[in-house]
């Protein structure tokens, strides 16, 4: 049997309460983005920003693509898989800029 520590930290702004796990889950790697665009070549163009800022944070990310037609012209799905959650957590925080 394991004994668990749990610290609770208030926020003395708001008078809130987190527990390190609901922000920072184990397993919780990978980062799902949609680009939409009037061709194949303009989504990729802006899935590249993305891409770059990835390997930047993580050289090793996994890139998965997925193209799609729609009404507006091709959904391009990109799945980032990192290596562990305080990858993931660096690279919204950045793509935030872009």
């Amino acid at each position: 049997m394991s004994v668990q520590e749990q610290v609770q930290e208030t926020c003395e702004a708001c008078g809130c309460v987190a527990e390190i796990g609901s922000i920072i889950s184990e397993g919780d790697d990978q980062v799902v983005l949609t680009v939409e665009a009037a061709n194949a070549e303009e989504a990729e163009a802006r899935l590249a920003s993305f891409i770059e800022l990835a390997r930047a944070i993580y050289s090793d990310v996994v890139v998965a693509k997925e193209s799609a037609s729609s009404e507006v012209g091709v959904t391009l799905t990109c799945q980032l898989t990192f290596s562990c959650t305080a990858e993931k957590i660096i690279f919204e925080m950045r793509s935030r800029a872009i």
